[in-house]
């Protein structure tokens, strides 16, 4: 049977490994301004840890499922990974056939 990950788009991954780093920021603002002991700081840990292993899962399964040679500019390992944001931009047809992610960039 086929990984239904295998389905997801470098534009998916794209999407995603943003909004999980957003998901990742909200619960560290949670967590600076709840009592260290109450339940809700508990779960906020809990959801940082568990937004950490989702990240890392998806940042495995996008480097064994895109092809080096797809990625010139090496955004992959930025995708998931740090702080750096991923904008779109604009690229044409022959950028996008050699390259997934010729529709982003780095944002500095």
């Amino acid at each position: 049977m086929m990984d239904p990950l295998y389905r997801f788009t470098p534009w998916d991954h794209v999407v995603l490994g943003e909004k999980l780093r957003a998901c990742r920021g909200a619960m560290m603002g949670l967590l600076a301004v709840a009592p260290p002991d109450s339940e809700t700081s508990r779960i906020a840990r809990e959801t940082i840890a568990a937004v950490d292993r989702l990240r890392s899962e998806m940042d495995c399964h996008l480097q064994t499922t895109r092809s080096l040679r797809r990625d010139p500019r090496r955004l992959t390992p930025h995708i998931y990974a740090g702080q750096t944001h991923v904008s779109g931009c604009l690229a044409s047809e022959a950028e996008c056939e050699l390259d997934d992610f010729a529709g982003w960039e780095l944002e500095d």
